[in-house]
């Protein structure tokens, strides 16, 4: 099973708040390619910058096209997807910064958005865009055709949520603002159900498997679900924001270990909102501290 290491040595961060290459105003999301490149979404500088999986800086793109750069997701060539949060769009680029394509407009109808904030992209290339204001999650053939949709709001009672190891959540396949997606080796979708509180799991199809989490404090539970990831083993990383911690789940959803804690000293977060499993690490994009952290799986 794939787990955090426990010793500080073993975690490495770059970035400080800033606009020059290597600084951050607002890192989101992180992703890792299948060379061990990591990509990270710089809200507040318009641009997504490309890293080796040491942290050395390679190159920035965006800057002339982003206005509110989001979720980033890797296609299985190799190819970038970022969702623009405010101009209710989906960019693709290839691994050099180059833009492809680009779909999507405001609106509430197939294939239009309300606030996309994160796009993940499947082994046969499909691609599932977090409709957020929607409520919703949509899926599309690489070109940008719709294909599907499912999902409506539905907020689960805080009361239910904090004791739904006695009473089951309901609304299942509802959602309360979701925030994050990211897609599993078997295709199963895991997305952030943020404002409920936990991660739903759904076939590729959207039918309804399963849920982990719920409202608290202690392990295995949250305080707003944001970024996710799957490891190779099929186990699930979660950043719990409020929590300042992420949170490690087997491939059933029961809970493994956590790391973090509120603070800027390393292994400490300011409101993670990104983590992306790749070359035998955890990246974490501190979003509060203007870093990413890095801690070494085994």
């Amino acid at each position: 099973m794939t787990a955090c290491t426990g010793s500080p040595a073993d975690v490495q961060v770059w970035g400080e708040q800033g606009s020059e290459p290597g600084q951050f105003n607002e890192p989101f999301d992180v992703a890792v390619d299948r060379e061990g490149f990591v990509y990270v979404t710089d809200v507040r500088n318009k641009r997504v910058q490309k890293f080796t999986a040491d942290g050395d800086f390679i190159l920035a793109f965006g800057q002339k096209l982003f206005e509110k750069p989001g979720g980033i997701g890797i296609g299985p060539d190799d190819t970038v997807w970022v969702a623009d949060y405010d101009l209710d769009r989906i960019f693709h680029f290839n691994h050099k910064g180059k833009l492809i394509t680009v779909w999507g407009k405001a609106g509430d109808g197939p294939g239009e958005f309300e606030s996309p904030v994160d796009v993940a992209v499947n082994a046969a290339g499909l691609v599932y865009v977090v409709d957020q204001y929607h409520h919703r999650i949509q899926q599309f053939s690489p070109d940008g055709r719709f294909i599907r949709t499912w999902g409506k709001q539905g907020k689960v009672n805080v009361v239910r949520s904090a004791l739904n190891f006695l009473i089951p959540d309901d609304r299942e396949g509802e959602f309360y603002y979701p925030s994050r997606i990211a897609i599993g080796s078997d295709d199963h979708v895991y997305v952030s159900d943020a404002y409920n509180n936990r991660v739903q799991v759904f076939t590729a199809d959207g039918d309804f498997l399963h849920s982990i989490g719920g409202m608290g404090l202690w392990d295995g539970r949250f305080r707003i679900a944001s970024g996710l990831d799957v490891a190779p083993d099929g186990s699930l990383f979660v950043a719990d924001f409020y929590n300042n911690r992420i949170q490690h789940f087997d491939h059933e959803g029961h809970f493994l270990s956590t790391w973090g804690g509120k603070g800027n000293k390393t292994g400490e977060f300011s409101g993670p909102t990104g983590v992306a499993v790749g070359s035998g690490a955890l990246y974490v994009a501190d979003w509060g501290n203007h870093r990413i952290q890095k801690r070494l799986l085994r």
